[in-house]
């Protein structure tokens, strides 16, 4: 017996959304392929490092979600790999978003029915995660054509204020 699923070639290179995926999913089809670009972190001691990094997004689970996974390398020059999983749950009107450090062995829930957000409005959608100790704000500016721009601020006095952009970085469509 043979498995000819093995000579089928893959529908395409990053998945294809379901048709029956809800609306709300098009917030992050922009991530879908490859990207690459260039991102600065703000150090402890005040300064900033510089790197480079690319972005490749997917369609998963029978194209009801999106998986994205971020390369860089970190001040150190060590690599760095994470990844997020973002999927709306239409039946509960809310978000999922869970994002798996691999380099640094931990698993953190962005946002889910009871905690953290996502906002769109208009190019730029925002996510906002919450800790206990911490919050984060994800922006992403989409655009202009084949572009995308990513920040990350942090707060630890619950959202009041904001540390901005710790992170920064800023993406060209590769494929």
């Amino acid at each position: 017996m043979t498995d000819d699923r093995a000579a089928e070639p893959a529908l395409t290179k990053y998945g294809q959304r379901n048709a029956r995926a809800p609306q709300e999913l098009g917030a992050f089809s922009f991530l879908v392929g490859k990207w690459k670009g260039t991102g600065k972190v703000k150090l402890p001691d005040g300064t900033t490092a510089e790197f480079a990094v690319s972005w490749i997004g997917r369609y998963v689970l029978d194209g009801m979600a999106i998986l994205d996974e971020f390369h860089s390398s970190q001040p150190d020059g060590s690599p760095y790999l994470g990844l997020s999983l973002r999927q709306y749950d239409a039946s509960r009107k809310n978000w999922i978003v869970e994002y798996v450090n691999v380099s640094h062995s931990f698993l953190r829930r962005q946002v889910n029915a009871t905690s953290g957000s996502v906002g769109v409005e208009g190019p730029v959608v925002v996510i906002i995660s919450q800790a206990p100790d911490t919050w984060s704000r994800e922006t992403y500016t989409v655009g202009p054509e084949d572009h995308f721009t990513y920040r990350i601020d942090m707060s630890n006095d619950g959202g009041v204020s904001w540390n901005v952009g710790q992170i920064e970085m800023s993406f060209t469509r590769h494929e």
